[in-house]
């Protein structure tokens, strides 16, 4: 982190499409527009009132961009931390002001929805690679048709159990069970 670096973290929504690409120095580049609105409470009114509303462009590089481009959408409610910047752009004539954020880290907002994570894969050595296709995965060995004896009370189907409150580690139709599990120590 540089000196006088403004750092923020901004909550609010995806406002655009991801757009993605690939920059000149092969590196995965993802941007999209994030809209913001300031909420709060009027104590005369007794209810939750809407504030300033605000527009940012938000830049994402390398596997940053990848997972963006693959996780998010329109109108997703996002959590965006990086480095804000300030551009003067020309728009119609006029010079402009531009808010963006060079994103460090982004994620959805918990606080408004629900999310499944997943890692991806990473090829060592390759910047910005896609998450490899999972590897198949061979059949489990055939387990033998008779489970090992174990006492009454463990093979009871899990309603009695050796020490009072202590529940039955393998039910008594439980014999396609792998080994390691159908073994554990008593």
């Amino acid at each position: 982190m540089a000196y006088n670096e403004s750092r923020v973290t901004v909550c609010g929504n995806v406002a655009s499409g991801i757009a993605h690409s690939k920059a000149r120095t092969g590196y995965s580049r993802a941007s999209f527009r994030l809209f913001t609105a300031e909420r709060r409470w009027d104590g005369e009114q007794r209810a939750w009132v809407d504030g300033d509303q605000m527009f940012l462009s938000v830049t994402c590089w390398r596997a940053l961009a990848d997972n963006v481009h693959a996780s998010l959408d329109k109108g997703d409610p996002v959590v965006v931390s990086g480095r804000m910047t300030i551009k003067e752009v020309e728009w119609e004539g006029k010079p402009r002001q531009v808010l963006d954020i060079e994103a460090t880290s982004v994620g959805p907002n918990l606080a408004l929805c629900t999310s499944i994570t997943t890692r991806p894969r990473r090829t060592p050595g390759v910047v910005g690679a896609r998450a490899a296709p999972e590897p198949e995965r061979p059949e489990p060995a055939p387990v033998a048709a008779e489970a090992p004896a174990l006492p009454k009370a463990r093979r009871s189907g899990g309603a009695a159990a050796v020490r009072e409150g202590e529940p039955a580690l393998v039910r008594a139709d439980d014999t396609a069970r792998p080994k390691e599990v159908a073994e554990a120590p008593l």
